[in-house]
């Protein structure tokens, strides 16, 4: 279905969220998440309000679900993973009444929840633990993950020095800076020019990713990839913040992964260039770029701090678990 077929289905206030994820005015996996959660909420909610036959309300939670895998989850395995999970909790939906189908579906959400939440605790700790002796980190991008383990750090009162470098392509980094200021932390906001000059005086630099391979290799915003080389030119310990739900294992069955193009053209009107100037101007560039495992010293996960060597194991274990074995899915639902 196209974005306006989908877009019809949802009750009228998640219309505007739909567009927020559709037109990229709200960024990140684990957000964007959260918010098709609560579409398919709405979409029961509103099947029970209206006594509607359960098979239609499943039909049209499934078509919300299949759109976003195919196009937002193109990007972000995440977000399929996600979506997977949460419908694998409503199993059986379509054959119960409105009501009790509103309520499968809110505790399947809520469950899925809950989940992210605990895991997003328990890296945030890790996370903490590694920079504790630490005076100066970067943090680049923009991560909810990696804005948790910011906020983790001004609870703990630490006297550090952040480094936040504007992410041009996105916008990013910027709300890193209301985090950092929240912390009690002294902030550098830099231009991501100015990356290679000020990660020589970090002890090391964080980010989050979009999604990861089982090798250790990590899907971040265009720019992540300079920061991986220069860590690596300069011997800066770079870690990568992400809860095990980011898995993409479809490079193990051959999947090519297609990079995303962002279209930068808006963002370049203030230059003045006039419409025919713009249109004679190429401004697609990379969404997301792949970290090299060699560039990275660590994943910081739910399962702890694992170097890129170690993932495999590790992805091999969840991506069973993500399969609905060893009582992953039932746990989710209890």
């Amino acid at each position: 279905m196209d974005t306006s077929t989908i877009r019809a289905l949802l009750p009228q206030k998640q219309r505007e969220p739909f567009d927020d994820i559709v037109l990229q005015r709200v960024l990140g996996a684990s957000r964007h998440i959260a918010m098709i959660g609560e579409m398919f909420l709405a979409v029961a909610r509103e099947g029970a309000a209206n006594n509607r036959d359960s098979l239609q309300t499943a039909a049209d939670i499934d078509s919300v679900a299949a759109y976003f895998k195919a196009t937002r989850g193109q990007a972000s395995c995440a977000i399929g993973n996600a979506i997977d999970v949460m419908l694998r909790g409503m199993d059986g939906l379509k054959t119960l009444s409105p009501t009790e189908a509103a309520a499968l579906a809110d505790q399947a959400v809520s469950a899925y929840g809950k989940g992210a939440e605990q895991d997003i605790r328990t890296l945030s700790g890790y996370a903490a633990a590694v920079s504790r002796e630490m005076d100066s980190i970067l943090l680049f991008d923009y991560s909810s993950t990696v804005n948790q383990f910011l906020k983790r750090l001004g609870e703990e009162k630490r006297q550090m020095t952040v480094y936040i470098p504007e992410s041009r392509i996105i916008n990013g980094g910027f709300p890193y800076v209301a985090t950092a200021l929240e912390g009690g932390f002294k902030v550098h906001f830099i231009p991501d020019a100015a990356l290679m000059y000020n990660l020589r005086q970090c002890d090391a630099a964080f980010f989050g990713a979009e999604t990861f391979y089982a090798d250790g290799t990590a899907f971040n915003t265009l720019g992540s990839d300079m920061v991986g080389l220069i860590c690596r030119e300069y011997h800066v310990p770079l870690y990568v913040l992400t809860p095990l739900i980011k898995l993409d294992t479809r490079p193990l069955t051959g999947h090519a992964r297609k990079p995303v193009m962002n279209d930068a053209g808006d963002k370049m009107k203030s230059a003045g260039f006039n419409p025919e100037q713009m249109a004679q101007i190429d401004f697609l560039s990379p969404e997301l770029v792949p970290v090299p495992p060699a560039f990275i010293t660590a994943f910081i996960t739910e399962e702890g701090i694992i170097p890129p060597t170690g993932m495999f194991g590790v992805s091999m274990t969840y991506a069973s678990k993500l399969s609905g074995k060893d009582g992953y899915h039932e746990s989710q639902q209890s």
